[in-house]
């Protein structure tokens, strides 16, 4: 079938991550098309026989850009008359959901981080009605998914484990280590993982805290001293990070929330012994306290630094919540992310 695939950008972050991997599936058994809204360039690569063309809607005033570009996905669907569309991110789904309302294509939309992630009451408020002209909406937490309503027509995805798992614990350096997109800091908690290291940096001088990703500190407010700080790593993102987090003891996302985070998943495929906040988003819905992981409160520094403290102390929880963190992602099969979406695809179109 003739799938038409939307999505802002393929660069960087998780969603656009698992954007591409669906599109790389999709692409073997059906025509598919790809549609980005800016001209960042892309991290994660595509199949050639998926092609891409872009909706680039100028100018400062925002309700003008808006119509304009819906105009110009209303349009395009037009021209395609795809069989069935496909939606990542709460704006891009709005835009493409109103373009679509008097066309009447199939459309499924998926929701890729936390519904509190956007703020704005008007948005939410749109979001919520516009959402009902889906055919089907997905996410990648339960807990979203019951709090959003309309569940006949929803469904729960998790991001799958991309890489195969690595049992050995020995050998590995004394290191904590996070994966963070500086220009997403706050909802990465970054401040918070910072001043919990604080704490605890003094008293074990042979440790040190790694942080993996975009090294523009730039995008950093000035409370974030990152560079200031006693054994903090600054590190460039890697297209091989499997190989850097097999070599990490603990991994750590102290977030204020998320959605399914696919470096989380990557960490424990890994066997990292991970520390997360129980913030709202799918760290609950993958970590399982004491088994497969340790849960901190949500935006609180010294139960961030009690928790990696407890696991620096403790060489036999290390590699008992690793075997844990293996055994657990283990539900996060690619082959099940690919079977759910095929499933999906297969109700929303053979109506």
């Amino acid at each position: 079938m003739k799938i038409l695939f939307f999505i802002n950008h393929l660069a960087d972050g998780g969603a656009e991550r698992m954007a591409a991997t669906l599109l790389n599936h999709l692409c073997k058994k059906h025509d598919v098309g790809l549609v980005l809204f800016c001209d960042k360039k892309a991290t994660y690569s595509i199949d050639d026989k998926i092609s891409t063309q872009k909706i680039i809607v100028k100018g400062n005033n925002r309700v003008i850009k808006a119509m304009k570009r819906i105009s110009k996905i209303r349009r395009l669907i037009k021209n395609t008359e795809p069989d069935l569309i496909v939606s990542f991110l709460t704006y891009t789904n709005i835009y493409v959901l109103i373009a679509n309302v008097l066309i009447g294509r199939r459309i499924i939309v998926s929701e890729r981080n936390t519904l509190n992630r956007i703020k704005s009451k008007s948005i939410r408020i749109i979001r919520r009605f516009i959402y009902s002209s889906a055919d089907k909406i997905t996410f990648v937490t339960n807990a979203d998914r019951i709090k959003f309503g309309l569940q006949e027509k929803s469904a729960t995805i998790y991001n799958p484990v991309l890489y195969e798992p690595y049992f050995n614990y020995d050998n590995r350096s004394k290191s904590i280590v996070s994966i963070i997109s500086y220009e997403r800091w706050y909802n990465k908690g970054l401040d918070l993982l910072v001043k919990a290291w604080a704490k605890i940096a003094p008293q074990n001088p042979d440790w040190n805290l790694e942080i993996i990703g975009k090294r523009d500190i730039s995008k950093l407010p000035d409370e974030i001293a990152i560079q200031n700080q006693e054994r903090i790593i600054l590190s460039d993102w890697s297209d091989n990070i499997a190989n850097e987090l097999r070599t990490k003891s603990i991994f750590i996302l102290a977030s204020r929330f998320e959605g399914c985070p696919c470096s989380l998943i990557e960490a424990m495929s890994q066997g990292c012994a991970c520390v997360v906040t129980n913030c709202e988003g799918g760290q609950k819905e993958i970590i399982e306290d004491g088994i497969s992981g340790l849960i901190a409160q949500n935006e609180d520094i010294d139960d961030i630094a009690n928790k990696l403290q407890m696991l620096i102390d403790d060489q036999k929880l290390r590699r008992r919540l690793s075997a844990g963190a293996i055994e657990r992602v283990k539900n996060f099969d690619e082959s099940s992310f690919f079977a759910q979406w095929d499933k999906l695809i297969d109700e929303v179109t053979v109506k």
